[in-house]
């Protein structure tokens, strides 16, 4: 790792749980975006992958108190770099924009439909 993505891993400070390639992938997308969204991603985001050393995690709900919570799947991560450089800026367009999680907030298609578009477009932006 260069150390621009030494420095952003470091602000992470623990919130990248999973294996290297992730925690490259994930430094190496921020890099490309403004000072504010690296500062306010690394101070108030966890993101999560398997890792080859542990089955399993277990987190207090105070670790994940008014963080958000971005899980990066197996299967994203063995796609092309593009791929999942776009995903993850996407997750990232996501809570830099405040949506909502559809889930636990009943939101209609059309609703979903434009955060989705606006996370699209948030992550072209640094493509």
């Amino acid at each position: 790792m260069t150390n621009n993505l030494k420095i952003i891993y470091n602000a992470f400070d623990g919130k990248l749980v999973g294996n290297y390639h992730m925690k490259k992938n994930v430094c190496e997308i921020l890099i490309k975006m403004p000072e504010e969204v690296i500062n306010y991603t690394t101070k108030n985001c966890w993101f999560f992958a398997s890792m080859e050393d542990a089955w399993a995690f277990t987190f207090r709900g105070n670790d994940l108190l008014d963080q958000h919570l971005i899980f990066l799947s197996d299967e994203l991560l063995q796609q092309d770099q593009n791929q999942i450089q776009y995903t993850i800026a996407h997750e990232i367009g996501h809570v830099i924009l405040g949506h909502r999680n559809s889930i636990l907030k009943k939101q209609s298609k059309i609703e979903i439909k434009r955060q989705e578009k606006q996370a699209d477009e948030f992550a072209e932006k640094f493509l």
